[in-house]
């Protein structure tokens, strides 16, 4: 062999070595491991970024499901809302005399339902004497007993203001409330009628009268009685000065939207009926010596000593009041 050849062959045979020794150093020596990449972790909304994981060099496991999250604290229940309160009746004051005794019976007999054993029992401590919160109750539940026993068109068993009358041949509705020492407008009143028209054997609730009224000064209020039982408690306005006489009186005449003429007063103060500016409002009962008991355009004077010592009442009061009343026959006691 020539030098070129052996030359050519050692060449050929240190490439072979030194590509097989690449080979090998690649397969058999240690690589740096490659760095992880970071996991990225999603940010729940309005919560700050939640730090990513330091990567390990050691390989991951496979995964492993993570265990179900366990559930979170349950709050403590919240108080369930109070029911609303049911009103209970205050309990009252400790008695302070007959009054008081008896008004407590008589509502709780209006309680049970034995209205006519209350108003009888109410009416008994309204003449006693009724003071503070009470009294306020009384004067309320008797409104509702009248309202129930003698003004609706039914009579109850046990009223004994109250009963049933059969209209005969030739009667009229004055003539019935002459018999009865009522005024024929509170027969129409409680039975509801709107013309004076009555057929025979036409059933008809009437009270048995007469009515009478009572006025106490101290207390500002008009009473209104039939028997012994009160059908009414009313506020009043009296007159400046304890002007207002005390005594008994006798209702004199009635009159529907009165005109006004004060006394000792020029012509130019008068003022006819239903005028806006009459003080007299809409009714006029008359009790003697220019005295009487009537409306007014004023309400706020009703609880004041505003008058020239007339009794003062709401219009829908004396309204009231002037259908229960007989001229001649019923009697106005007014007290200190």
């Amino acid at each position: 062999m020539t030098t070129l050849g052996r030359t050519i062959v050692t060449v050929l045979v240190v490439g072979v070595l030194v590509g097989a020794t690449a080979v090998a150093a690649h397969f058999l020596w240690p690589r740096a491991p490659e760095p992880m990449k970071p996991v990225v972790i999603e940010t729940p909304v309005g919560g700050p970024p939640a730090p990513s994981p330091a990567p390990s060099p050691a390989p991951s496991p496979a995964p492993t499901p993570a265990p179900a999250p366990a559930p979170a604290p349950s709050p403590a229940p919240a108080p369930a809302p109070s029911p609303l309160p049911v009103p209970v009746p205050a309990p009252s004051p400790a008695p302070a005399g007959p009054g008081d005794v008896m008004a407590d019976e008589g509502l709780a007999l209006l309680s049970a339902g034995r209205i006519v054993e209350a108003q009888k029992r109410l009416s008994e401590a309204l003449r006693a004497g009724v003071g503070g919160a009470r009294a306020k109750a009384v004067r309320d539940a008797l409104g509702r007993c009248s309202e129930r026993l003698q003004f609706a068109r039914q009579v109850i068993p046990g009223d004994p203001c109250s009963r049933t009358y059969a209209v005969v041949s030739g009667d009229v509705l004055t003539t019935i409330g002459q018999k009865f020492l009522v005024p024929y407008e509170l027969i129409m009143r409680v039975n509801g009628l709107t013309s004076t028209a009555i057929y025979a054997d036409q059933p008809l609730k009437v009270l048995q009268g007469p009515i009478h009224v009572e006025v106490l000064k101290g207390a500002y209020e008009l009473r209104v009685w039939l028997g012994d039982v009160c059908l009414a408690v009313y506020p009043v306005g009296l007159g400046t000065g304890n002007s207002t006489p005390e005594g008994a009186f006798l209702v004199e005449k009635k009159l529907k939207n009165p005109p006004y003429q004060p006394q000792h007063k020029p012509r130019s103060e008068f003022r006819p009926g239903g005028h806006p500016e009459n003080p007299l409002g809409t009714r006029w009962i008359d009790i003697g010596n220019h005295y009487g008991i009537h409306g007014t355009i004023d309400p706020a004077s009703i609880g004041g000593n505003v008058s020239e010592g007339c009794i003062r009442m709401h219009n829908r009061d004396v309204e009231m009041l002037y259908d229960m009343v007989v001229p001649g026959v019923s009697k106005v006691t007014i007290r200190p």
